[in-house]
């Protein structure tokens, strides 16, 4: 029979194609990929992530597709998303090294002195040094434990303006009432004086637009390659600048008053703050790499602006559900009650006896994580998910929301019960074995704060609980309260908690108002 070569000629160049594309393949395996939501050209999923709080979305993005590790462009920025703590484990123990870096954000650049902070740091040997410094010389729990005069001077001054202000007839902004906390505890600790509410006060004006510029997002931080144009069109290098510029000039006024020794001393407090450990620190012949001036503000600022939002958030969150769940908030009333007894306060040697406080706490971390996809992670190698491939230059978020409320995790997840914890014993166990809890990260990136912020939460809540009674505004229901978030550094309520306090009989306040400068 005659072979006719021109009816087979396509079959054999496709014949010859896929020999090709095959000998090309074997020598070039490609890359296996995690699943991924259909994108748009050029913004890649930056449209999905438009319509709700990035957190939510993502939760649902991975819910509908199954995907517990879920690929997205943003812009020109390749990430994936973790919603599995099987992968958070594998993500933050065997390839913690491979995932140590952050991504280069237009904020960290500017407002944490060229991002060499503790959270912003890119890896390497000054992160490393920095991170040592940060844990050994301000958070430890020894040097934790040297700040508590402050957290009860801040946490009494609280209490009496509660005091004055018990009412049923005039409800009570809770929120304000945390934030002000945080602000003035961490404000005290890190520069050595109390947070300037008055307006017009630069320190706090510069300290509240740096917190507001840490929170948002840019089209820089997308699309890198437009982010000179972007900044200057929007305005942002301009702010960022003039931000700069005056946390500058109000770190340089603080530093200067603990060199010359004229900084006002609150009666009461530590003769070493925040600013007086990292200056005797800088002068160390040990450090692996020196210890700038311009470190020195941008650690001191990360301790502050990561701390007080975490703190207002958490305490924000944590009484939201006492108020709207009477049964637990009467039972850690009692249980906080029971161990502190007819002393008149808490101190914070009782909080090892406050089992179930402590599971309201943990159950408040599983249901609002303050920071719900974690500080976002960039891989500074190509590494292994789940069987997948991850490239270098890869962002790299853990999503605690969702997993905080996984019902293949958690039983009934959207239900607020803090007996869950009871059984497991009152430590709030930060380096959770199994991964589901999350509060603080984990690895080498994971939160030096945690002790910090963990001593403000637990003795704030403990004082509320054993001093006043709480409930919510006269016709307002448990279902009425607003549950909706507000994007930014930590997550918080959208709205603010308004609640009814008053004091508790044989158990109110009986201080006054501190008034040092």
């Amino acid at each position: 029979m005659e072979l006719n070569l021109v009816s087979w000629a396509p079959l054999l160049l496709l014949a010859l194609s896929a020999a090709y594309v095959y000998c090309a393949t074997r020598s070039r395996s490609p890359q296996r990929l995690p699943p991924s939501p259909p994108g748009w050209p050029v913004i890649g999923h930056l449209h999905l992530l438009s319509g709700g709080m990035p957190h939510h979305v993502m939760t649902d993005l991975a819910r509908s597709m199954r995907a517990p590790l879920l690929r997205l462009r943003m812009g020109s920025v390749r990430a994936v998303v973790i919603s599995k703590p099987d992968l958070a484990r594998a993500a933050l123990t065997a390839n913690d090294a491979a995932l140590a870096s952050r991504p280069h954000l237009l904020s960290g650049q500017f407002l944490s002195f060229g991002c060499s902070d503790v959270t912003f740091a890119p890896a390497g040997a000054y992160h490393r040094m920095a991170r040592r410094v940060v844990v050994s010389e301000l958070l430890s729990a020894r040097r934790v434990a040297t700040y508590g005069a402050v957290r009860v001077k801040e946490l009494r001054r609280l209490l009496a303006h509660l005091t004055k202000n018990t009412s049923p007839d005039r409800p009570l902004d809770l929120s304000e009432c945390f934030l002000n906390l945080a602000n003035d505890v961490l404000c005290r600790v890190a520069f050595g004086r109390r947070f300037p509410h008055g307006k017009g006060d630069k320190l706090g004006a510069v300290l509240a637009e740096a917190q507001d510029l840490f929170a948002g997002f840019t089209i820089g931080d997308f699309f890198p390659e437009l982010e000179p144009v972007a900044s200057t069109v929007t305005g942002l290098r301009r702010r960022l600048k003039s931000c700069l510029a005056d946390l500058r000039e109000v770190c340089d006024e603080i530093v200067d008053e603990h060199l010359s020794g004229k900084r006002p001393h609150i009666p009461g407090d530590r003769d070493e703050d925040f600013v007086d450990v990292l200056l005797r620190v800088q002068k160390s012949p040990d450090l692996e790499v020196p210890l700038t001036d311009d470190n020195l503000k941008a650690l001191v600022l990360d301790m502050f602006v990561a701390g007080t939002d975490t703190t207002f958030a958490t305490l924000e969150w944590v009484m939201t559900e006492l108020v709207r769940h009477p049964r637990i908030l009467k039972k850690a009333q009692d249980e906080v009650r029971r161990v502190v007894g007819s002393k008149g306060r808490v101190e914070e040697a009782d909080l090892g006896e406050l089992h179930y406080m402590r599971a309201i706490i943990k159950e408040t971390f599983r249901l609002h994580p303050a920071v719900p996809l974690l500080v976002p992670r960039e891989s500074v190698a190509p590494c292994t998910l789940g069987g997948y491939d991850i490239p270098a230059k890869t962002r790299v978020f853990i999503n605690t929301f969702a997993m905080g409320r996984d019902p293949e995790i958690w039983e009934n997840p959207m239900e607020y019960s803090p007996e869950r914890f009871e059984n497991g014993g009152g430590e709030i166990d930060l380096k959770d074995p199994d991964f589901k809890l999350l509060p603080f990260g984990g690895g080498r990136r994971g939160c030096p704060g945690y002790t910090f912020a963990l001593a403000t939460v637990q003795v704030s809540l403990a004082s509320l609980l054993y001093h006043f009674e709480w409930a919510l505004p006269a016709g307002v229901r448990a279902e009425d309260v607003n549950l909706d978030e507000s994007f930014g550094l930590a997550t918080r309520k959208k709205e603010p908690l308004v609640v009814v306090v008053r004091k508790s009989e044989g158990y109110d306040f009986k201080g006054e108002e501190l008034n040092e400068v």
